[in-house]
C-alpha cells in the first residue's frame, strides 16, 4: 500500500528495513517488550560476528523511530536496552576486548538490559552516582537506588553505574536481574509512557562479578566511554520521539483531509512538518558522521547534547502548531492524539537538563572545560 503524501515525506532519508511486529490484542506493555525482544530487536546493535543484528548507530535509530511511531510505551522502554547495547558494541570496537563475550550471550538469549543510570532526586550532573560498589574478592557488592529505570521486571540484564568505595573511580557493570538483593519496587507514577515497565530498582548488598564490569575509570572525567554513550543516547532519544511527533503529526493530516477542512490549517501542518524533517536530518546527519569518523570526541559530545536540547524545542514547536489543528482531541479521554500528546511531554525530563546542554555546548566554543555539573561554573 502507498504512503500518503505526509507520511511519505516524513519516512524519508530513514531505513524502513525494521518494522514492528503489530502488537497481540489485550496484551501488556510488560507482554509487548518481550515480544519485540524475542522477534530480534535484543540483538539489533550487536555485531553479526557476534550473532547480532549488526545494524548501525543510524539503523539502530531508524529502527526507534518505527517503534516510536507505533507504541511510544515499548519505544521508550527498548531505548534504554539499544543505548546501552550499543554503548557495549562501540566499546567494544574501540577496546576489542573481552566484552565481546558479553554481547554473543545477550544475542544468542535474547536478554533485554535495563539501564539502571539515573537515580532519585534527579542530580543535575547526571554523571555522578551515589551507589556504592565495595570491592570483594570476586567483585563488587553495590548498594543503592536507581530511578527511574525502565525495563525494571522485563529485563535479564541490569546495566549499571557505581562508585568505588574508597577511590575515584566509577565501574560500568553488567548484574543479572534476578540477582539476591535486587528487587523492583513501586511503579513509576507517570502521566505518559504508563506501559515501559518503569519502576525503582533497589540495590541492597548486590553481588556483582568482576567479569561483568566492563568499564572502571575516574568519577566524572569525560572520556570516549562518556562520549560514546552521549551519542547513542541522544541520537536514539530523538529517534524514538520523532516517532512519535511524527504518529501525532500522521492524526492531524488525517483528520483534515478526511473531513477536507484545509485553509490555514495547512499552513499549520507545513509548519510541524518541517520542523520534524529537519530534526530527522540533524538525527541522521550526527549518526551518520560519527559512525564515518567524520566527528568525534568533544565535538560529537556538545553535538549530542545539542541535539537532545534541540529535541525538546521542537516537541513545543510542533504541538504548537498542531494544537488549532487537532483541537478538542488533543485532551479527550480515550483520544490517541490526546495519548500521543502526553507520551510526548515526557521528553522534557530526560538528562542531562536543558540548561546543561546549552552550557556544555557554549562552554565548547568559548574553550571551557565541558562540566555536566551546573554547579562547576
Amino acid at each position: 500500500m502507498q504512503s500518503a503524501p505526509h507520511q511519505a515525506l516524513l519516512d524519508a532519508g530513514w531505513s524502513t528495513a525494521w518494522k514492528p511486529a503489530p502488537a497481540r490484542a489485550g496484551a501488556t506493555g510488560a507482554e509487548r517488550i518481550r515480544a519485540l525482544a524475542a522477534g530480534g530487536y535484543a540483538a539489533l546493535p550487536i555485531p553479526a560476528e557476534f550473532g547480532g543484528g549488526g545494524a548501525s548507530l543510524a539503523e539502530v535509530a531508524a529502527a526507534q523511530r518505527m517503534l516510536g511511531m507505533a507504541d511510544p510505551s515499548a519505544a521508550i522502554a527498548l531505548n534504554m536496552h539499544a543505548f546501552t547495547v550499543g554503548l557495549m558494541a562501540d566499546y567494544w570496537q574501540r577496546h576489542r576486548d573481552t566484552s565481546w563475550m558479553l554481547l554473543e550471550a545477550i544475542a544468542d538469549s535474547g536478554a533485554l538490559v535495563a539501564s539502571a543510570f539515573a537515580e532519585p532526586g534527579g542530580s543535575p550532573n547526571f554523571m555522578s552516582s551515589r551507589s556504592e560498589a565495595v570491592p570483594t574478592a570476586k567483585g563488587y557488592r553495590v548498594t543503592g537506588v536507581k530511578y527511574p529505570c525502565s525495563l525494571a521486571t522485563t529485563a535479564t540484564l541490569v546495566c549499571l553505574t557505581a562508585r568505588v568505595t574508597g577511590t575515584d573511580e566509577t565501574l560500568l557493570a553488567l548484574c543479572p536481574r534476578t540477582s539476591p538483593g535486587l528487587t523492583a519496587e513501586g511503579e513509576w507514577p507517570s502521566l505518559g509512557m504508563t506501559a515501559s515497565d518503569t519502576a525503582r530498582l533497589v540495590l541492597r548488598d548486590v553481588e556483582v562479578d568482576d567479569r561483568l564490569v566492563f568499564h572502571r575509570g575516574p568519577a566524572d572525567v569525560i572520556d570516549d566511554n562518556v562520549v560514546s554513550g552521549m551519542v547513542w543516547f541522544a541520537v536514539l532519544l530523538t529517534a524514538t520521539y520523532h516517532g512519535v511527533l511524527s504518529a501525532l503529526l500522521d492524526t492531524a493530516y488525517r483528520q483534515v483531509t478526511d473531513a477536507g477542512t484545509y485553509g490555514p490549517r495547512t499552513a499549520l501542518l507545513g509548519r510541524a512538518t518541517r520542523e520534524l524533517l529537519t530534526l530527522g536530518g540533524a538525527c541522521r546527519q550526527l549518526a551518520a558522521d560519527v559512525g564515518s569518523g567524520a566527528v568525534g570526541g568533544q565535538p560529537a559530545l556538545a553535538a549530542a547534547v545539542g541535539l537532545r536540547a534541540s529535541l525538546s524545542d521542537t516537541r513545543d514547536r510542533v504541538l504548537t502548531a498542531v494544537t488549532p489543528v487537532i483541537g478538542g482531541r488533543l485532551y479527550g479521554r480515550g483520544q490517541q492524539a490526546a495519548g500521543l500528546l502526553v507520551d510526548s511531554l515526557a521528553v522534557h525530563h530526560h538528562p542531562p537538563s536543558l540548561l546543561v546542554c546549552d552550557e556544555v555546548v557554549g562552554s565548547y566554543g568559548t574553550g571551557r572545560a565541558i562540566s555536566f555539573d551546573p554547579a562547576a561554573g
